[in-house]
């Protein structure tokens, strides 16, 4: 019951922070009540917990509503507004908290997910984000793919140029991982494009716009892979799931402050990442959909080119050996592994 006395009082002391963990949801029966028992597992847990609804047909109010623990602000959209607009509608909550956290409604956090972040971030002065490593599982909650073990153990402030180039190559932070520190101010950028790659475009632009990015490294975040996120949604579409990658790569790497002379070699890394990546995509569909594995092939031999596409081709190929030596499941395994059941609400 601490939990639901904290969260009443709207924070746990009067000089301690307000913070504020916002959901969007759209049907998400099936995976709220694990995410707002995580919630009230919170060592630290949130002053206010806000769920912002899209327009939900299934049973997500009455979960809820009706959570044993837990006092939830119910509000919902007179329309749906897409699940970019909902985003936005729960980042519109940056002026009321001190501290918010957008926690999509079929992901995670670990019991010290605020107790571990909210430390690394009071000592900024200005507004900042922190950021967890995650572990991606599945609909079941099994981890699938572990995060890498963390090479540090205290927190550190990252530059915003090594942020922004790791956000280029798509190999991201992801949103419900991140805690910001807004101090009752507007974040300044917002979800407008490009949906399966929402969360790195977003947090590259705010780390562009000038808010600081402290890394705390701790795996306390589950993201979870299923058929509704918006990556999945998008999967048979070639325009959203192949060339938008590239759209994303090409626009944040705009934001790396590098000077001229190389920029030439940050596009060419990219197109050897995006050929890569390509080609982990064309392998998930080359027995299943060929035709459409043609469609993704095409795609990487047009943006990369026919050496840097080669290329990427041959790093895989060279993964996957060394990985299978080692008895460790390729990408490509590891993808189609998760596409068995599992589905499930999220916040469209």
């Amino acid at each position: 019951m601490a939990a639901k006395a904290m969260n009443e009082g709207g924070a746990r002391g009067g000089d301690e922070p307000a913070v504020l963990t916002a959901i969007p949801t759209y049907n998400a029966e099936r995976f709220l009540p694990a995410t707002l028992d995580c919630l009230a597992r919170q060592t630290r847990p949130p002053g206010r917990i806000v769920v912002i609804d899209n327009g939900s047909t299934d049973g997500t109010e009455a979960l809820a509503r009706g959570h044993p623990t837990l006092r939830i602000e119910w509000r919902r959209n007179e329309s749906n507004v897409g699940v970019l607009g909902n985003l936005n509608r729960c980042l519109g909550l940056a002026t009321e908290t001190d501290y918010l956290h957008l926690l999509m409604a079929d992901d995670l956090v670990r019991p010290t997910f605020y107790e571990r972040c909210l430390p690394a971030l009071e000592g900024l002065p200005a507004q900042g984000f922190s950021y967890v490593p995650d572990d991606k599982v599945n609909g079941q909650g099994r981890v699938v793919i572990p995060a890498p073990a963390p090479r540090r153990r205290a927190p550190r402030v990252v530059r915003a140029g090594e942020f922004i180039r790791r956000q280029s190559t798509l190999e991201t932070v992801l949103l419900p991982g991140v805690l910001f520190r807004t101090r009752r101010s507007p974040v300044p950028a917002r979800f407008d494009r490009f949906p399966q790659l929402a969360d790195g475009v977003f947090l590259a632009e705010v780390a562009h716009r000038g808010w600081t990015v402290v890394e705390v490294p701790e795996v306390l975040c589950e993201y979870r892979l299923s058929d509704m996120n918006a990556s999945s949604r998008h999967r048979s579409q070639v325009e959203s799931f192949v060339r938008d990658e590239w759209r994303a790569m090409s626009l944040v790497a705009g934001w790396i402050p590098e000077p001229a002379w190389r920029r030439p070699l940050t596009r060419a890394w990219l197109r050897l990442r995006f050929a890569a990546r390509t080609e982990v995509k064309r392998q998930l569909f080359e027995q299943g959909n060929p035709g459409y594995a043609a469609e993704v092939d095409a795609v990487r031999r047009e943006v990369a080119g026919w050496w840097v596409g080669a290329l990427g081709v041959a790093v895989v190929r060279g993964r996957d050996w060394v990985r299978r030596m080692a008895g460790q499941p390729t990408r490509r395994e590891e993808f189609a592994s998760l596409q068995g059941p599992g589905g499930g609400g999220g916040a469209a």
